[in-house]
């Protein structure tokens, strides 16, 4: 764990012990709220401002993990929102059941340990800020007039490398807009009397601006009415508290970042260079990658360098038609699933029916509109895409499957090797993961696998290739990387590693893992640098565990 996520987990827990502190505090406003609704000298106010307290502790427990205090809250608020709707005054049965909630509450208070869920909370935020790509200094305004929530998302958010001003007022937010706009907002829906004050505020503030800031809305209801409000405010997303603050920061970095995906990778095969050269055109103008093939029988060695996500073809070219050159690519396992898309003047429907029967995907007539082209590639090669990248990686930790990692290994050693670089190759296996699924369960387990691969992948460098092995082994590809940097770093993930607390009920345990890298430079080849570092593994095991060891070392 870095010192930074040191800090941020100390300051989550003197942030809920505190507000814990003052949960007494908050139930005796509510109790006086409802005192004065009953006396009936503020009208319908009182019931208001009993309605928005008991909402604002339902929201706050949440988000502490105060479940069950926060479910008495629940019941709490249904029952104000239902007197509050009533044309009639609530009768006795009312007043009962909400006396009956302000004992439950109580009692739930006073009930409370302040460490059971501390250190789940902590855990989950510092693993989450361990999943961040890039530590960009963006700037971001958080607007939520809950002192205690407010103070609690802007440290976990600013885990995540933002920097974060909070406001609690939506006029301190308008006056920081006039002098330095931010790269996001985060808006709270609900303010005191405003139930939709969120959405409100950004539009005043968005209709005063020639280009719009992205905008996250937070709040405790989830229902259609407040989504739409907040839609027809210009809103990029919308989350229920208590937040999630992995996807919340995920969807910030997506509103902030100026880094674009990967274009599509489109091969066109037609034996008429003009042609094919037009199509390519178009392509390239909407973002994508071409590759133009004019001999179909040539097609072969561009298909397996290119990797295209779409083959756009035409039906009837010289030495094969695009029937048989697609049958021919179908019967490659890689290529099984590619879209092919048939690009040709034939009009006969029979024909056009016949072609898609044999392997293609859609027939497009020639000519066709740009944006229709456009269009039809577009949307195949996404889904494309999609597919390649749940054939490649692991389903449960998103790293790189087996066969890839291996395939990504031979591709990094014919690089060193052409430019005379260092690559090493490092075998990571959780110590005693057995043990772990035994005491704690599977699921347990999981999360164990989860939370190291999301370690990983965030300390590694953006040049370095993390798979799953299998089970509880990892891989690390490290490229121009010398073994002595390569043990520098695998020994700050490992000691990372063994400082997360893990949480299973009531207890809580840690985790360790031994590794073995080796240099390239010692081997011939991948199979040979994959038993060096295999070998170094077991003496990692044999050596007492939670150790880096190198192939020199055997």
């Amino acid at each position: 764990m870095s010192t930074q996520s040191v800090i941020v987990a100390a300051k989550l827990k003197n942030i809920r012990e505190a507000y814990i502190k003052q949960l007494p505090g908050q139930l005796e406003k509510i109790r006086n709220s409802y005192a004065e609704f009953v006396k009936g000298s503020s009208g319908s106010g009182a019931l208001d401002e009993l309605h928005r307290r008991i909402h604002t502790m339902k929201g706050a427990c949440a988000s502490f993990r105060l479940s069950l205090l926060s479910a008495v809250a629940t019941a709490g608020e249904h029952l104000a929102k239902e007197a509050l709707q009533s044309e009639t005054p609530p009768d006795r049965y009312w007043h009962q059941n909400m006396q009956d909630i302000f004992a439950r509450m109580e009692h739930e208070i006073s009930a409370i340990d302040p460490m059971a869920g501390m250190e789940l909370q902590i855990q989950e935020l510092v693993i989450a800020a361990e999943e961040t790509t890039e530590r960009e200094r963006k700037l971001v305004y958080l607007c939520d007039d809950d002192s205690f929530q407010r103070l609690t998302l802007a440290t976990q958010i600013g885990c995540f490398g933002f920097e974060v001003l909070s406001f609690g007022e939506p006029e301190q937010l308008i006056n920081a807009m006039r002098s330095v706009p931010p790269d996001v907002i985060v808006m709270d829906m609900i303010f005191p009397d405003r139930p939709l004050g969120g959405s409100d505020i950004m539009q005043t503030i968005q209709a005063d601006r020639d280009n719009s800031i992205p905008t996250v809305f937070i709040s405790t209801q989830g229902s259609l009415a407040n989504r739409l409000s907040a839609v027809r405010a210009g809103s990029s997303a919308y989350f229920v508290k208590p937040i999630n603050i992995t996807d919340l920061c995920s969807t910030l970095s997506l509103l902030t970042s100026a880094v674009k995906p990967e274009p599509y990778r489109i091969m066109i095969v037609d034996d008429d260079p003009q042609l094919a050269e037009y199509h390519a055109l178009i392509l390239n103008e909407a973002g994508m990658t071409t590759l133009m093939v004019n001999d179909p029988l040539e097609v072969m060695s561009p298909l397996f360098e290119f990797k295209p996500d779409l083959i756009l073809m035409d039906m009837y070219m010289p030495g094969c038609n695009g029937m048989e050159l697609a049958k021919a690519i179908r019967q490659i396992g890689a290529y099984f699933s590619i879209p092919i898309v048939y690009l040709s003047s034939e009009t006969d429907t029979d024909k056009q029916f016949q072609a898609m029967q044999i392997g293609g995907d859609e027939f497009l007539t020639k000519p066709i509109k740009p944006h229709h082209l456009v269009s039809a590639v577009a949307v195949r090669a996404e889904r494309m895409k999609i597919i390649r990248s749940q054939m490649v990686r692991d389903s449960m930790t998103g790293l790189f499957n087996h066969t890839t990692t291996k395939e990504h290994l031979d591709t990094a050693i014919a690089h060193a090797q052409r430019k005379r670089e260092e690559v090493c190759f490092a075998m990571i296996d959780v110590d005693k993961f057995k043990v772990v699924n035994d005491t704690y369960g599977h699921p347990i387990g999981d999360r164990v696998l989860i939370a190291l691969a999301r370690l990983i992948r965030q300390r590694v460098r953006k040049t370095d290739i993390v798979g799953r092995f299998g089970g509880e082994e990892f891989a690390v590809i490290l490229p121009g990387c010398s073994l002595t940097e390569a043990v520098s770093l695998l020994n700050e993930l490992r000691e990372s590693f063994a400082a997360v607390c893990f949480q299973s009920k009531d207890e809580t345990f840690s985790c360790t893992f031994s590794c073995g890298v080796a240099p390239l430079s010692l081997y011939g080849d991948a199979a040979a640098l994959n038993a060096g570092a295999d070998e170094a593994l077991y003496a990692a095991k044999d050596g007492g565990r939670n150790l880096v060891v190198t192939a020199e070392r055997r």
